[in-house]
């Protein structure tokens, strides 16, 4: 059934129809992916020019491009809405320019079922893409940040499930869990469940000190929940604080560029975040928001996609690829505008953080859907000279 019209094709068009829908798909997804490459890779050697600019002695040019190889997918997985919204515009437009559009629309395609089709083959490349950013991207990313430190610093050991490993002197600290926090429009960082390790350089284990909690004041470092086991030479000695101060040479600003941000993380680790969160009665919105955004990131690059198709349709000989890439362009950052704005003022009015998260593509996807079927309904009646 055309989705314009209502009406239920004959076999014969019905046959077309399905070809057509093939044929559109495919284009979309040729245009989305050239856009998507082009872009990931534009965005990596920004990111390897700026990268230079740290390099020293330890940190070599090598080490930047295998820190930028290594933070490509999650590169890849950022810019992907705009990428599909302005493959889709180049792509699909392009058949617009070359009145391919037009000979679809004389054979009884609906606009609304040409901008479905466009729609079907973005969702076809849209589902890997997330692939990679829920089970790719985040160990890459982590991986990446902490070699990164590695080089620099030669403290960070590269962890995995049990977190992050540091050496601290002679000690040898183990942070399981750092959580980000908001006040006021102000993130900061500590670190939950810390064990450090206190070594000799000739006796080995002396002690082992583990904290529920740990932050900086801006001056030291202070442990909370403190239990310590003192691996004497006659016997062990437990030992237990509320509150004790550390004294680390750990910078805190190394340890918060070695944490990943909270949209980075997968949807998995997100949500266990929010639960120890919740549970441990911590502030949990920053992470309710990633969480959110990454449920709303398909329908967020629909949103995108549909608001452009009206500009496929209406500028099939007047307009040339230039337009529609700053069409592309000004839509895309206009929607990352409006979807932060929605995000910042459902935290500041302690509105649910579903409701920021999922206004923008919301709204967007009616006001699309309107604008398209309209537009289908138009030329449907007036026939073929309502075409172009």
């Amino acid at each position: 059934m055309d989705p314009a019209t209502g009406q239920v094709p004959g076999k014969g068009e019905s046959v077309l129809i399905k070809k057509v829908d093939k044929y559109i798909g495919k284009t979309a997804i040729l245009g989305i992916m050239l856009v998507w490459i082009s872009f990931t890779i534009l965005m990596m050697m920004f990111s390897v020019l700026g990268e230079l600019r740290d390099t020293t002695a330890s940190y070599s040019a090598a080490d930047v491009f295998w820190f930028v190889l290594q933070t490509g997918p999650r590169m890849a997985y950022q810019i992907f809405p705009v990428s599909a919204l302005m493959g889709s515009l180049l792509g699909i437009g392009g058949l617009a320019g070359a009145n391919e559009l037009v000979a679809f629309r004389v054979s009884g395609v609906s606009r609304l079922r040409l901008a479905v089709a466009g729609m079907a083959g973005t969702l076809f490349v849209t589902v890997p893409v997330m692939a990679i950013g829920e089970w790719v991207a985040p160990d890459a990313e982590q991986q990446a940040r902490a070699y990164r430190l590695s080089q620099l610093v030669g403290q960070v050991i590269i962890g995995g499930s049990s977190g992050m490993w540091i050496r601290d002197g002679s000690d040898i600290v183990n942070i399981r869990r750092p959580v980000l926090t908001a006040d006021r429009g102000q993130q900061s960082i500590s670190f939950e469940e810390v064990e450090i390790h206190h070594f000799d350089g000739f006796a080995g284990l002396q002690k082992i000190t583990r904290a529920d909690r740990a932050f900086f004041d801006g001056r030291q470092w202070s442990l909370q929940g403190v239990s310590i086991v003192d691996m004497g030479k006659s016997e062990v000695t437990p030992s237990s604080y509320d509150r004790t101060p550390w004294v680390s040479g750990i910078k805190p600003e190394l340890l918060e560029s070695a944490v990943s941000r909270p949209f980075y993380l997968s949807m998995r680790s997100l949500w266990d975040q929010i639960k120890y969160l919740h549970s441990n009665v911590l502030d949990d919105r920053i992470y309710q928001a990633a969480f959110w955004e990454k449920i709303m990131y398909p329908f967020a690059i629909i949103a995108l996609v549909m608001a452009g198709m009206p500009f496929v349709f209406g500028s099939s000989r007047h307009h040339n690829h230039g337009f529609r890439l700053f069409i592309g362009m000004t839509l895309g950052g206009l929607f990352m505008l409006v979807n932060a704005a929605s995000q910042n003022l459902a935290t500041a009015y302690s509105l649910p953080v579903v409701f920021g998260t999922a206004l923008p593509s919301t709204i967007l996807i009616i006001v699309a859907f309107i604008i398209l079927r309209r537009s289908a309904l138009r030329a449907a009646t007036r026939g073929y000279q309502g075409i172009c």
